[in-house]
């Protein structure tokens, strides 16, 4: 039955009806018509949500503009550093903005859903909060929890967001606190997020449950109204930044959705540079799709597995699966009072168990948080123990049902001290009680130079994915089978070639992926070959940061994406076959 439920949700994210978690203090308000049949034909003018993103210095003349038009444009978020608003916007200005040459980029704000199975809660045999005993769910100790509170580690001094539907009070959560904007943190009309906290951090105490990391503290920041049904991937996103203004380590996200935003991608990777990680939901379509965020290279993507450690029939089996963690009849905390569907469903209890890889994201949220409270590490140094010492499970080594394998804390702590051997960043920590230090990567000094005036364009060449006899000369006529689209890359650069490379990757599983690089200046590349529809990202990168002399062009289907005539900084982005109704994006690094 879960399955036709989520299949309704899937459809749902079709749905362009506006948010209930809008940003009022950044809302231009819509100004009412003294008509009121031109106030009708407003409402029932289609709209549509979206991330627009603004050249650099175009600020104030995007401001002054959407000011000007705040009868028919909403905002709900700023992200200055990105260079983006997001708006809600109508047909006919949609199209202004996109001949508005002020913007760069436009993209849809996709919908995300806690990724639980509604039909699998189900009460406890008891009220454990009045019995004088404690139950160890199954998932503590199939992660190794108590091992590692044995060697020290329980969680303390370290910070793990929950972006979810809020954590309500519980007498097994006593180190919860979050912002009331735009939803007040301790009100949880599902009952999701208060279940999520209890596996991170449920109290090591008489009675109850325990969590992974029992002394670990809760952020709650809430981003799903009391009905559960959807938040904008751009209110998750600065939940996730204000998770970060308030100090978190580790984001727990147990929600998802299968359309991704290349905006996004820089968003996760910015809390990442600054040493937060995040962990998400893999998703509940039990098929191969992607779900986002937690298929975005720089978030850990959790699979559900059940006691027997046997991969859940609804969780997702991809490529970008990361590591996998119990997820089945997980038992945790449930709020006791108010409005609470799941809580509703089963009568009541304050304890419940719950399947969905919503219950397998806050064990590996947990367990990060255990491994931070003992060393002191940077994020790739926390996510390489935890996907080093994974037990693996399915075929040997990493692969799409289960990633590295079950998460094992005691297994990771062993790895990072064995580790502190060889590495100057790795150390056990010498005041337990401290949050992690994890200062931020600093981005390297960037200096813009000239590009090259001209550059001819060589032949194809070999690529490291794609051999010779898949390119095609730029000479030669191609037709492509209606399930593919020619991609046609060309590139001249005149020095420093070494530190350029470039990557395509698909965002499904049957998506074509391939990378490339330069060996020596004054080389050109250009190579041509059929991929597979599907939704693609395509990065260039200049590894010393300090910017390239090059020209560099990306069609599909003889259609120019971008044509770089000058230079861009440590990265370039773009995307393609992703369903932007409006412009192809791209990105270039401030």
């Amino acid at each position: 039955m879960h399955f036709n439920f989520l299949a309704i949700l899937f459809l749902l994210y079709f749905d362009n009806s506006i948010s209930r978690d809008e940003d009022e203090s950044n809302r231009l308000r819509r100004r009412q018509s003294t008509n009121p049949s031109d106030s009708s034909a407003a409402e029932e003018e289609p709209t549509h949500r979206i991330y627009v993103k603004y050249g650099t210095g175009k600020r104030s003349k995007i401001q002054k503009k959407l000011q000007q038009r705040s009868n028919e444009i909403r905002m709900h978020y700023d992200f200055k550093d990105m260079r983006t608003f997001v708006l809600t916007v109508t047909e006919k200005e949609m199209k202004e903005l996109k001949k508005d040459p002020n913007v760069e980029a436009m993209v849809d704000d996709p919908k995300r859903w806690p990724l639980y199975i509604p039909e699998s809660a189900k009460r406890h045999h008891r009220k454990l909060q009045n019995e004088e005993m404690q139950e160890v769910p199954y998932g503590i100790d199939m992660v190794q929890s108590e091992q590692a509170w044995e060697y020290g580690a329980t969680g303390q001094g370290v910070k793990v967001c929950v972006v979810d539907t809020g954590v309500y009070e519980h007498p097994d959560l006593t180190n919860v606190s979050g912002p009331n904007s735009p939803l007040a943190f301790d009100q949880d009309g599902v009952g999701h997020g208060t279940h999520c906290a209890g596996t991170i951090a449920a109290d090591n105490n008489e009675f109850g449950v325990v969590g992974v990391a029992p002394d670990a503290e809760i952020i709650s920041v809430k981003v799903f109204s009391d009905d559960g049904l959807y938040a904008y991937s751009s209110g998750i996103l600065s939940a996730a930044r204000k998770c970060a203004d308030l100090g978190a380590n580790i984001i727990s996200m147990s929600l998802g959705g299968p359309l991704p935003n290349v905006l996004e991608i820089f968003g996760y990777q910015s809390l990442l540079n600054q040493g937060i990680i995040t962990v998400a939901a893999a998703g509940n379509f039990g098929n191969r799709l992607w779900s986002y965020p937690a298929s975005y290279p720089k978030v850990i993507s959790v699979a559900a597995i059940d006691q027997n450690k046997m991969k859940a029939s609804f969780s997702q089996s991809n490529l970008q699966v990361d590591i996998s963690a119990p997820g089945v009849d997980v038992l945790s905390t449930l709020p006791g009072e108010g409005k609470c569907d799941i809580c509703e469903s089963i009568g009541r209890y304050e304890y419940g168990t719950l399947s969905g890889t919503s219950m397998a994201c806050p064990h590996v949220a947990g367990v990060l948080a255990l491994l931070m409270s003992k060393f002191d590490a940077t994020s790739q140094e926390y996510i390489d123990a935890i996907e080093q010492s994974a037990e693996d499970l399915g075929e040997d080594g990493k692969d799409r049902e289960y990633g590295y394998g079950l998460v094992q804390a005691y297994q990771a702590l062993e790895y990072l001290d064995e580790a502190s051997s060889r590495s100057n960043t790795i150390s056990i920590k010498s005041n337990p009680t401290s949050a992690p230090t994890n200062a931020p990567t600093n981005a390297p000094t960037r200096v813009l130079t000239d590009a090259p005036v001209d550059a001819a364009i060589e032949e194809p060449i070999h690529l490291n994915s794609i051999s010779k006899d898949q390119t095609i000369s730029k000479d030669k006529a191609i037709s492509c089978d209606d399930d593919e689209m020619l991609f046609d890359f060309k590139l001249a650069i005149d020095k420093d070639a070494s530190e350029i490379s470039w990557n395509l990757k698909g965002q499904s599983d049957h998506g074509m992926s391939f990378t490339g690089s330069l060996s020596k200046s004054n080389e050109d590349v250009h190579m041509r070959t059929c991929i597979p529809n599907s939704c693609y990202i395509f990065t260039i990168i200049d590894s010393s940061g300090d910017g390239i002399k090059a020209i560099y062009e990306v069609l599909v289907d003889g259609n120019i994406l971008k044509d770089n005539i000058g230079r861009f900084l440590s990265e370039d982005i773009l995307s393609f076959g992703c369903g932007e109704y409006t412009l192809p994006v791209e990105f270039n690094e401030n």
